[in-house]
């Protein structure tokens, strides 16, 4: 049966990780309850999921450098948006409080992760992601996360750390446009 053979196009693991997230996200939604860390990374694992595997239709049309940027934009800005969501109907303030911070380490800080985020992209460009290694421990993230050969475990792995860095350079933007909007 080649529906049952491993490695699988996506892993055990992403779509375990999914549902689960789909769950506790959606629960929290509905119950308005606090945010706590678990709904917090469940806010982070659904948008991944479900973008990294609509990733996979995009492979063949499109170049992967502009796949993987839009799902990493994407995966950042649905879960800013689904953690200002989960905080508004609670009553909570979106973020912290802008008056922590000053504005020049505010800025300095969003130039710190822009610098991160170039360096990254730099790295997954320029080495070839999709054969990187095939040795047994890579057997083993392949049956996890899914086989290589079908890209969803590059996309998923590259998207979560690319989305992570993502997220914290939006979310400074943010407390820098709304400290500069709160001095005038």
């Amino acid at each position: 049966m080649p529906s049952f053979s491993v490695p699988w196009v996506i892993g055990p693991v992403p779509i375990v990780a999914t549902i689960w997230s789909a769950y506790v996200t959606t629960a929290a939604l509905v119950r308005r309850r606090e945010m706590t860390g678990e709904r917090f990374v469940a806010a982070f694992l659904f948008p991944l999921g479900i973008i990294a595997a609509s990733s996979l239709m995009f492979l063949l049309s499109y170049d992967l450098r502009i796949v993987l940027i839009a799902g990493q934009l994407l995966t950042a800005i649905c879960f800013i948006a689904t953690f200002i969501l989960e905080k508004k109907l609670r009553g909570d303030p979106a973020f912290m409080p802008t008056e922590e911070m000053s504005l020049k380490k505010l800025s300095a800080t969003l130039y710190f992760i822009a610098i991160i985020y170039f360096i990254f992209c730099a790295i997954t460009f320029n080495f070839p992601v999709f054969s990187a290694c095939s040795i047994t421990k890579c057997y083993v993230l392949e049956l996890l996360f899914g086989g290589k050969a079908h890209k969803f475990a590059v996309l998923y792995s590259v998207n979560f750390v690319g989305s992570l860095i993502l997220v914290g350079a939006i979310s400074i933007l943010f407390l820098i446009i709304s400290r500069v909007q709160t001095k005038n």
